[in-house]
């Protein structure tokens, strides 16, 4: 099942994005600055490994999104568009990323995104 993990999402936004989740049956979770030092295999409950890492503040509104695939993903985006819920920072779950906690998430998507708006690479 698809599943949205929320970062700052505030007030109508948030409200707006889990109605777009429960027309779309997707579940959806707001992470807690608690919860930025665990790898995001143990909070999707993949891995048992509680083990904390670097942490720090994640100052920006960021999606997670877990379990789309592409048909489901263009929908999820055409409905934040249509709802005027822009979020910059998103990334979806690869083999890779679920290995990062979401502080490292957070910082790696923000590095692309700053390199993609100067028209840059960043690997």
């Amino acid at each position: 099942m698809a599943e949205i993990f929320m970062y700052n999402i505030k007030n109508k936004k948030a409200i707006e994005i889990k109605n777009i989740c429960r027309t779309l049956y997707v579940e959806y979770r707001e992470i807690d600055e608690s919860e930025y030092s665990y790898k995001l295999s143990y909070l999707l409950k993949m891995s048992d490994n509680s083990e904390k890492r670097e942490s720090g503040d994640i100052k920006n509104e960021m999606l997670y999104l877990i379990g789309f695939n592409d048909g489901l993903l263009n929908i999820f985006l055409k409905l934040l568009r249509s709802k005027k819920c822009a979020v910059t920072l998103k990334a979806v779950m690869t083999e890779t990323n679920v290995n990062y906690t979401s502080y490292e998430l957070y910082k790696e998507i923000s590095a692309e995104h700053k390199a993609m708006q100067s028209g840059n690479s960043i690997h």
